[in-house]
């Protein structure tokens, strides 16, 4: 093996060793909003198809050691699905979330498709603005509604993101 080679291997190794970034001291002791409407087309199981405008919110604190803390809430008129859990739980609706320098970047799997939210905080981290980003294979997502049923999503979209921090805990209350 070369010198280079070897280099390289070892960078790799370290590279891959790396945790994941750790929350900035700014974001300490401090709880991030993220709402926005998601729309489309939902086909059901029973073939029909129909137009959603779903109302969506991610609640984070980010303690004073660091640790991360979620509650997730979707609300489809009188159908409300959601719940608090871990933001590093990767399965299927949850969805990981990690800060990246002076953002708050989340990733939700669905059945089939993601979304993307992220939230950028100016250098105090006393405001910040949010993006959504749908995406699936072909342009289709499989996911829950806020009814609990698996629906296939088309022409997904979402409008509106707002993003605010405050200081403590929104969940000690």
């Amino acid at each position: 093996m070369t010198i280079s080679k070897c280099c390289a291997a070892s960078a790799v190794l370290v590279a891959l060793s790396v945790p994941v970034m750790a929350a900035p001291a700014e974001a300490l002791n401090k709880t991030i909003t993220i709402s926005f409407t998601a729309t489309g087309m939902a086909k059901g199981p029973d073939g029909q198809t129909k137009g959603f405008s779903t109302s969506v919110s991610r609640v984070v604190y980010v303690s004073s050691q660091g640790r991360l803390f979620m509650k997730h809430t979707a609300t489809l008129g009188r159908n409300t699905r959601g719940g608090e859990f871990d933001p590093n739980d990767a399965r299927q609706g949850k969805g990981s979330f990690q800060f990246q320098g002076n953002k708050l970047v989340g990733v939700i799997p669905y059945g089939t498709g993601a979304r993307q939210i992220t939230a950028t905080f100016d250098a105090g981290f006393s405001s910040c603005t949010a993006s959504v980003i749908e995406g699936g294979s072909g342009g289709v997502i499989r996911r829950k509604g806020p009814n609990g049923i698996m629906y296939e999503i088309t022409g997904a979209s979402t409008s509106s993101p707002s993003c605010s921090i405050q200081s403590g805990n929104a969940f000690a209350n």
